[in-house]
């Protein structure tokens, strides 16, 4: 059957699936048995593994970043010194003093957004109406490109207080708009799914083919489609505007390249219709970095208890080898007292066959004494008479009944020969 509670945050109540929405607030995993979250903190173990994994994307990401983007700086550094000496060495008038003043003030108009190139004929400002309305919406959005700040006291002043009222605003306002956008493609990735309900297709496929739907859908309406016109308006190249459009949906915002900094003719709602794109933008952009942490914890959570069955075979099979171990040798035990048995009762049956006298045996808790009797005979019938015993033959000894042999005393068996 469809899942239209994929999308829908209203209707998603107890989905062991991952559900996509748009919402900034995390999201929660709830099992079908459980009605309560239960909040898990994380061990410290698991902390630094991750925060040394971190530290080494970071290393790996560095070396990589260095590799690729330091000849490049050196090349520049090598260009601008030679420009300079040739700028030198054509115009006797200029010393080097002049000309590094010159940098120098060039610098500072860039950083405070000026466009130094040109003349003053391009009266377009950087804080007219249009363009501090889109300042203001990289503030309150977290991008904050670069490309143009405040420089005076009073300006930064209410660009600190504004930054914090307007933050937590504009939260809100992304939570409302991605719930709202997660209705609409819910409903229309849930008619997708009715397409593939009658065929002969699981559902947990169905749910992946809906969901892969949604990301190329939702790049080609947020990225793609972005792309093509920033690079129609602004002349970029197919890959600085996809570039763009990446650095600004993530926050980043490096402010190396920005919508409406040209020195070309804007309409007046090019930069107010760029920040309605940011906001929509980031609104799918969450909803993307939702799902992959989602996936990230249910892909945990299976891994755990695959470790926990692992164990529990490992446990099993060990038990079972240790007990196996103690029978085995439990059974060896056994046989080899038996096997002492049955050769002490063959020697002594030999020995009582061949007419020779065992070695004092001693059992407990009896003792039992042989003892062959010579010429004394005589002499010790008259004691035992004396004693009050009698003398009774038994398998051809003379046995000599004395004290009790239950009570683990001494009994005297004459082997007679």
């Amino acid at each position: 059957m469809a899942a239209p509670d994929l999308l829908d945050p209203k209707s998603a109540t107890h989905n062991t699936k991952p559900r996509l929405s748009f919402s900034t607030k995390p999201m929660t995993l709830t099992p079908p048995e459980e009605s309560e979250v239960v909040a898990t903190v994380m061990k410290w173990k698991t902390v630094t593994a991750i925060f040394l994994l971190v530290v080494l994307y970071l290393v790996m990401g560095a070396a990589v970043f260095r590799s690729l983007e330091q000849p490049h700086e050196s090349e520049q550094r090598l260009a601008i010194l030679s420009q300079k000496l040739q700028f030198l060495s054509r115009h006797s008038c200029v010393n080097q003093s002049q000309l590094e003043e010159l940098v120098k003030q060039v610098v500072s108009a860039i950083r405070s957004g000026v466009n130094p190139a040109g003349t003053m004929t391009n009266n377009s400002s950087l804080w007219d109406l249009s363009s501090a309305f889109f300042f203001a919406g990289t503030v309150i959005t977290t991008i904050g490109f670069g490309n143009i700040s405040p420089h005076t006291e009073g300006g930064r002043i209410f660009c600190i207080v504004y930054a914090l009222l307007g933050i937590p605003l504009f939260g809100f306002l992304l939570a409302g708009v991605g719930d709202q956008l997660g209705t609409i493609f819910g409903k229309g990735i849930d008619k997708v799914e009715k397409m593939f309900v009658h065929g002969e297709i699981s559902q947990t496929k169905i749910w992946v083919i809906s969901t892969l739907l949604f990301v190329l859908f939702g790049c080609l309406l947020f990225v793609a489609l972005p792309a093509a016109i920033f690079k129609h308006i602004e002349g970029w190249s197919a890959l600085e505007s996809l570039y763009f459009v990446v650095i600004t949906l993530t926050t980043i915002g490096f402010g190396d390249f920005v919508a409406g900094g040209s020195d070309i003719e804007y309409m007046d709602y090019y930069k107010p219709v760029v920040w309605f794109w940011i906001l929509v933008g980031l609104a799918y952009f969450a909803a993307i970095l939702s799902m992959i942490g989602d996936w990230l914890k249910v892909i945990s959570k299976r891994t755990k208890e695959e470790v926990g069955e692992i164990r529990a075979h490992a446990a099993e099979w060990t038990a079972n080898v240790s007990a196996e171990f103690k029978e085995t040798r439990r059974r060896v035990s056994i046989e080899i007292h038996d096997k002492f048995q049955r050769a002490a009762s063959i020697k002594r049956k030999l020995s009582s066959e061949l007419g020779f006298s065992p070695a004092p045996e001693v059992t407990l808790p009896k003792r039992v004494v042989s003892v062959n009797f010579n010429n004394e005979r005589d002499k010790n019938e008259k004691e035992a008479g004396l004693h009050g015993s009698t003398p009774s033959a038994i398998n051809g000894a003379l046995v000599l009944n004395g004290p009790d042999l239950e009570r683990g005393e001494i009994s005297i068996i004459e082997h007679l020969k």
